[in-house]
């Protein structure tokens, strides 16, 4: 049986992490493209110098971390930068989960990859299947001030940040999974699995 590559996609505060939270309690690898861009990052000297060099030379601290408050502040205010910022990174994780797929092997049904950006960063060609996680945006923008501490605009800035990204999302038609706090999650999860 091949293996078949997933992706769990969605907008900031629509739920993805929960749903792929999910998925690994029921047994499920899921590849969590921000996390590893983050560990890819600081371990990367050269990515560094380009945060401080391209973005903004306080985007690392003294001690030589990535103050990454001081990114997204930047990078969510200014479009040309945001795009060099992810151009930067995207190279480096699509070779890593190249890696993490292959090391996979046909062993399993199926494994997930869950990114904010599927389609912007390219990890949508290594997918079989897009799951996309979908709420409201004033569910979202609520999530996000409660869970980030955000203000409601800049929130919102990263919504719209994000619109050329849900619009290319939409044109390949992924399967949806609503996330507005009412409508329970685990039965679509489990009738997305059934197809599998």
């Amino acid at each position: 049986m091949r293996l078949k590559v997933i992706g769990i996609a969605g907008g900031i505060g629509s739920g993805k992490s929960v749903v792929s939270r999910m998925l690994a309690c029921m047994g499920y690898d899921v590849y969590d493209s921000d996390m590893r861009a983050k560990q890819i990052m600081d371990g990367d000297v050269e990515i560094k110098r380009f945060l401080a060099r391209e973005i903004h030379p306080d985007c690392i601290r003294p001690d030589g971390a990535i103050d990454r408050r001081t990114v997204a502040s930047v990078v969510f205010g200014d479009e040309e930068k945001r795009l060099k910022l992810n151009s930067c990174v995207h190279f480096a994780v699509k070779a890593d989960l190249c890696l993490w797929i292959e090391a996979h092997g046909a062993g399993d049904a199926a494994v997930f990859v869950e990114c904010a950006i599927l389609c912007e960063s390219g990890l949508v060609d290594l997918t079989d299947e897009i799951w996309e996680v979908w709420a409201p945006d004033a569910v979202r923008i609520e999530r996000v001030v409660r869970r980030n501490g955000l203000a409601e605009d800049d929130v919102r800035a990263r919504i719209a940040s994000q619109a050329v990204e849900t619009a290319a999302l939409n044109a390949l038609n992924p399967r949806i999974i609503i996330n507005d706090g009412v409508s329970p999650l685990l039965p679509q999860v489990e009738h997305l699995l059934g197809a599998v």
